[in-house]
């Protein structure tokens, strides 16, 4: 259960290079990081917080020969416990338990190298509050970085939050695959089933005769002319690939974007009649978009 720590002998009983948080002579536990900095905590803390300490430090407490148990020594310094996480993750992981101030944290990857080890020591109190952290607007910023984070820690209501925010960004593209290779199957099925649901929902909506008849009928114009309905069938066409990247509806008053402002745009060939009335049709596409789907499907 230990071969990742090691026990590290002292027998010169040299002075260690303490961290300045953590160098209390109280405290009975000394942790050595990769890096070669020291650490002392309360055994006390160590099993309240940590399942994988737990059972090493009750081991440590056993009754000697006379019957009584052993009194720890803060000053011996004889075998500190050689971890492998370099002195950034220790600190952070120690700090939570121990409950210091947590500074800002740097990086989603900062998160994640934390939350292994947090992991690794099976810690639940620090994995709450990561996962509380990387919903915070900063890191909602990289939401399929999120979404991969709480899919390998099942995380559904982080994975639901994180979904919802892909919905922005092109996952597609080529520069999404590191981290589109480190979701679970099944959880990136899901994100790809709620983004070809919402761009098929909303194509429907549009193709709706009893919505939007101007679309779907040759309907003719008031000067008599058979309407021409190419702009509104380009819009649609438009909204499909646009949602087949990013399954959200950009404004559609965007005079930038150019297939609606062909279709606003677009007159009568003969007596220059504007064919579509912006507002009452904005007005039928905006429940369109109020009902598209937003949850992920369940778990398989």
């Amino acid at each position: 259960m230990f071969s990742e720590i090691d026990m590290v002998p002292n027998p010169g009983q040299v002075r260690f290079n303490y961290h300045p948080l953590f160098g209390s002579p109280d405290a009975d536990v000394i942790f050595r990081s990769s890096e070669g900095t020291y650490y002392r905590l309360h055994s006390i803390v160590l099993r309240t917080t940590s399942g994988f300490f737990r059972p090493m430090l009750s081991l440590s407490d056993h009754v000697d020969g006379s019957g009584s148990s052993p009194q720890a020594d803060p000053s011996s310094e004889t075998s500190p416990i050689g971890l492998q996480e370099k002195d950034g993750v220790l600190t952070r992981i120690f700090t939570m338990i121990s409950g210091i101030e947590i500074p800002q944290w740097d990086s989603l990857d900062e998160i994640e190298e934390v939350l292994h080890a947090a992991e690794k020591y099976d810690m639940p109190g620090p994995i709450s509050i990561l996962r509380s952290a990387i919903t915070s607007h900063r890191f909602m910023a990289n939401p399929l970085h999120v979404y991969a984070i709480a899919a390998r820690y099942q995380w559904e209501e982080v994975l639901q939050h994180a979904a919802e925010a892909c919905l922005a960004i092109p996952i597609h593209k080529r520069n999404y695959l590191p981290v589109l290779k480190r979701v679970p199957t099944d959880d990136l099925l899901r994100l790809i089933d709620l983004r070809r649901e919402r761009r098929d929902a909303f194509l429907n909506a549009m193709s709706n005769k009893v919505q939007f008849t101007s679309g779907s009928s040759r309907e003719k114009c008031t000067c008599g002319k058979i309407t021409d309905h190419h702009p509104w069938y380009l819009f649609k066409l438009s909204v499909y690939m646009e949602m087949d990247e990013k399954p959200i509806v950009r404004n559609m008053d965007d005079m930038d974007w150019e297939a609606a402002k062909k279709l606003w745009s677009h007159k009568c060939m003969v007596c220059g009649r504007l064919m579509y009335d912006r507002t009452a049709t904005m007005e039928r596409i905006r429940p369109c978009i109020d009902r598209l789907p937003l949850q992920l499907r369940p778990r398989i």
